[in-house]
This record gives C-alpha cells, structure tokens and sequence, in this order.
C-alpha cells in the first residue's frame, strides 16, 4: 500500500475507520432524506445539498454492522460528503474524531483478511499508539453506478 497523506478519522459503531482527505468534500449535520422505493437497504435515500441531489448510504448497513444503537437515531448522524469518479455522495458516520496524517510505517499488512468479502474495501489498518484505524478504500465500498 502506498503512503497515506491525510485521513479523515470518524467512528461508526465502536470502530474507528478513516478515507483519505482527497475524496472528502464537507462533514454536515444530516438534513432531510427523501426515501426512494427499490433500493438496496443501505440506501437510506437522496438529500438536496447547496442545490444538488445526492444519494445518502448507511455505512453500517453497507459494512454489515449490527450492533445495537442504544438511543441513538439517525438524526443524530453525520453526513460525510465523498466524491466518487465525480459523483457525489453523502455517508452517515457517527461522529468525525480527526483529520491527520498516516505514515506507511503505522499501517499493518492485512492480507489475511482481505480474503474475506469485506477485505476488498480495507486498504489497511493503521496501529496509532493503542488505536486502530480501518483505512476504507471508498471506490470499492461504493460503486456510484448503483444509483
């Protein structure tokens, strides 16, 4: 893998997971969603930012994390705006913790685990003092022609 220059670090359940800052655009209180019929479950719907329209993914239900959310709601999310081959798109995230930089040094190998069907959207795990940080590889995660 190669260096990673800046991150973007947010939590999703307990897990902290990190894009890197090229493919993020803005974080944003989550604003209203419109539903739209037929779609994959972790197409929560489509919101209108600064004038444009653009579809809104679960990232727990996308990764397949089930843990319980207490009282949380989905109104209490985060929306992380990412750009995708240009498409933009808005991600629900817990909450964002960092924006920092990650040297190939502090990334483990995880080839092991890319064997699973979820190794293809990790790039790696960054081991940062008692932390680790999934490094998601967002234009495996989501594919902008499935909207």
């Amino acid at each position: 893998m190669d260096d990673v220059p800046k991150v973007v670090v947010f939590k999703l359940a307990s897990n902290e997971y990190c894009l890197r800052v090229t493919g993020v655009r803005e974080v944003l209180k989550l604003q209203d969603i419109t539903s739209i019929p037929n779609t994959p479950d972790y197409i929560v719907g489509v919101t209108n930012i600064r004038g444009e329209i653009m579809p809104i993914i679960d990232l727990r239900r996308k990764l397949n994390l089930f843990e319980d959310l207490g009282d949380e709601s989905i109104d209490e999310k985060l929306v992380m705006v990412v750009e995708i081959d240009g498409v933009p798109i808005g991600i629900l995230v817990d909450s964002v913790s960092d924006v920092m930089q990650i040297s190939a040094e502090q990334i483990e190998d995880i080839e092991g685990i890319k064997k699973n069907a979820s190794g293809e959207y990790i790039e790696g795990i960054a081991k940062i003092g008692n932390r680790l940080i999934i490094i998601l590889d967002i234009k495996n995660l989501i594919d902008p022609q499935e909207f």
